[in-house]
């Protein structure tokens, strides 16, 4: 049902309440425009929440006991016939330099410490680039995905929130068998990263374009240090 950009205000205002799930709001999930002044729920959205920045702050950190970074993930099994694509985009690009993202170290860490943690999912993907000494958080949206930008965005920016960067940059550590990395000075950065074919790779470029589409989600995003990156892999099928 089309909503008005006051009825979307009022939406956005309530879920702001529950700034921890915010991303998964239905106001959060909405396409389109509004009915009365044909912006763009997003924008609208986006322009509430550049007034409402300090309530990001009361999204709680989660500390997990057991390590970020596992051992059953340096060797890994695909199913090609698994539905969950974007899970397997996730293994396929593990441990590939992807330039200024990066090395791939990991896919799907975990934000749990114990089984309350009711709600909590996983960061799809981290990476690290050695020469800015960058650590990215990143939400993955692939190929499929019709999920707003917006909504990867604030989701990626929630778990970034929640994640202990302290523990994980001490787990990473303890990982590594690379001496010559910086870990004191380890910049962590929120980060999504989308492929061609999804809703929200056509939102960025849209984004992109300065000035025409989009200009209150790049001022949020920018307000919350969020970076984003698309990736496209071809791949011969016949190989597989």
């Amino acid at each position: 049902m089309s909503k008005t950009r006051a009825e979307t205000i009022v939406e956005v205002k309530k879920a702001i309440s529950k700034i921890d799930t915010l991303y998964k709001a239905d106001c959060v999930k909405r396409i389109g425009k509004t009915k009365d002044t044909n912006e763009f729920y997003t924008e609208v959205i986006s322009g509430q929440l550049l007034r409402d920045l300090k309530e990001f702050d009361k999204i709680k950190t989660v500390t997990r006991s057991s390590t970020y970074c596992r051992a059953n993930h340096t060797t890994i099994s695909i199913d090609l016939k698994s539905p969950r694509k974007e899970e397997i985009f996730a293994k396929r690009i593990a441990y590939l330099d992807l330039g200024e993202l990066g090395v791939i170290k990991d896919y799907q860490i975990p934000l749990k410490d114990t089984k309350a943690d009711k709600g909590l999912g996983a960061i799809d993907l981290m990476s690290f680039n050695h020469e800015t000494n960058t650590l990215y958080l990143i939400e993955l949206k692939y190929e499929g995905n019709k999920e707003a930008l917006l909504r990867a965005a604030l989701e990626g920016y929630t778990y970034f929130r929640i994640i202990d960067t302290k523990k994980l940059i001490e787990d990473y550590k303890k990982s590594q068998t690379v001496s010559s990395v910086d870990f004191d000075n380890i910049n962590v950065v929120p980060a999504v990263l989308v492929t061609p074919g999804c809703k929200a790779y056509d939102e960025l470029n849209e984004m992109a374009d300065v000035g025409k589409e989009r200009p209150k989600l790049k001022s949020l995003s920018l307000a919350l240090g969020i970076r984003y990156f698309t990736l496209k892999i071809l791949v011969d099928e016949s190989i597989l």
